[in-house]
């Protein structure tokens, strides 16, 4: 009996080659896939190089630890969220719609992605590290900084000494709708209520309005110290 031959393995189909900063991206579109679907303390940097079908060492090569993957994703997303208020900032009717960029704050903070992130993100106090994207980045002085600037130009006040109260405002907003979005359901409940579209708009529109009359009172008032 003759020797059978020796079977022909499969071809391997050849290896994309990518550049870094796309390497980079599928691996965050890969967990953003992945966190769309599981907690971020049932999945690790294993599942995340899985879908992204990539090797561990790669994953880590780009972001180091499972913190670091969260800190990115969370990045792009806060980003993203930026530069789309930034744009609305500049419309020349912003300033008398404010409720539209609480809006868009809000409706980003309920996205399951965003919120399962924060959450692990408070559970394990990555918030506190030096490395965390917010503390590098300084995003909300950016937004502080435009608002006083619109503000200023419909006002005559000068920005830079709006900018202080511009922040402390911000700091309200942005604290509201992060405690809103955590504890909504009792927040609400406790009015006997039952969470709801309305509720939301509602909130948005009320504290968009407080915030508006409270920055137009100020920059009066530093108009008219100045003029004086």
């Amino acid at each position: 009996m003759s020797p059978s031959a020796p079977r022909e393995s499969a071809p391997r189909a050849p290896r994309r080659r990518r550049l870094p900063t796309e390497a980079r991206q599928e691996i965050l579109q890969a967990a953003e896939r992945v966190f769309a679907k599981s907690h971020a303390d049932a999945v690790g940097l294993k599942e995340i190089a899985e879908e992204a079908g990539v090797s561990h060492a790669l994953v880590t090569h780009y972001f180091g630890t499972f913190g670091g993957l969260v800190d990115a994703v969370l990045e792009q997303r806060v980003v993203a969220l930026r530069e789309r208020m930034l744009a609305r900032m500049a419309e020349p009717s912003a300033l008398s719609r404010p409720g539209e960029l609480l809006t868009m704050l809000f409706d980003s903070l309920e996205e399951p992605v965003y919120k399962r992130l924060w959450m692990w993100v408070l559970a394990t106090e990555r918030s506190a590290a030096a490395d965390f994207f917010p503390l590098r980045q300084k995003g909300l002085r950016q937004v502080a900084e435009q608002l006083a600037t619109a503000i200023a130009e419909a006002t005559g006040a000068p920005a830079v000494a709006l900018v202080p109260e511009v922040e402390r405002m911000l700091l309200i907003a942005v604290s509201t709708a992060y405690g809103y979005t955590v504890g909504k359901p009792a927040l609400v409940g406790a009015l006997g209520k039952t969470p709801s579209r309305e509720v939301d708009r509602a909130l948005q529109e009320s504290l968009g309005e407080m915030i508006r009359e409270h920055l137009f009172r100020f920059a009066a008032r530093v108009q008219g110290a100045g003029s004086q």
